[in-house]
């Protein structure tokens, strides 16, 4: 009787070491099919935006204070826009697009309305210049006749 149930318990073992190599060996396996042209597309303009947010970041960062180059940067998006808008799979990048253009015409007003105050500022700075040396300057004495 012993030695019929150490047979079964060995068996139940074997069988349950068997199923877990062959779980291992699946969970290891290559993936056997290659992506299709669509999961390509994707994968590639994620990638693309990706790399536009890293370098434009950059172009960003470089040009905050010009608005001539923001403008730049605004028409690199609406090319862009332009070129994918016909695109359905390139939806994010569109969106980012529409952003960026946002954020850039935002600032580019922030920048319009600190040069106005600047030059506010500096024409107030002059009026007051003016009226001081105006107060400073001595009368000329009346001649007494």
């Amino acid at each position: 009787m012993k030695r019929i149930v150490a047979i079964s318990i060995a068996a139940v073992v074997l069988f349950a070491v068997a199923m877990l190599v062959s779980v291992w060996r699946e969970t290891q396996a290559p993936v056997t099919r290659t992506p299709d042209a669509l999961e390509t597309g994707r994968a590639q303009l994620h990638t693309q935006l990706e790399d536009a947010k890293k370098s434009e970041a950059a172009a960003e960062q470089q040009h905050w204070n010009s608005p001539e180059q923001l403008r730049a940067l605004i028409q690199g998006h609406e090319q862009r826009i332009a070129k994918l808008k016909d695109n359905q799979e390139a939806a994010e990048i569109v969106a980012y697009d529409h952003d960026s253009i946002e954020r850039l015409q935002k600032r580019i007003a922030q920048i319009a309305d600190e040069e106005a105050a600047r030059a506010e500022a500096a024409q107030e700075a002059a009026k007051r210049a003016a009226q001081e040396a105006q107060q400073q300057r001595p009368t000329a004495p009346s001649p007494n006749p």
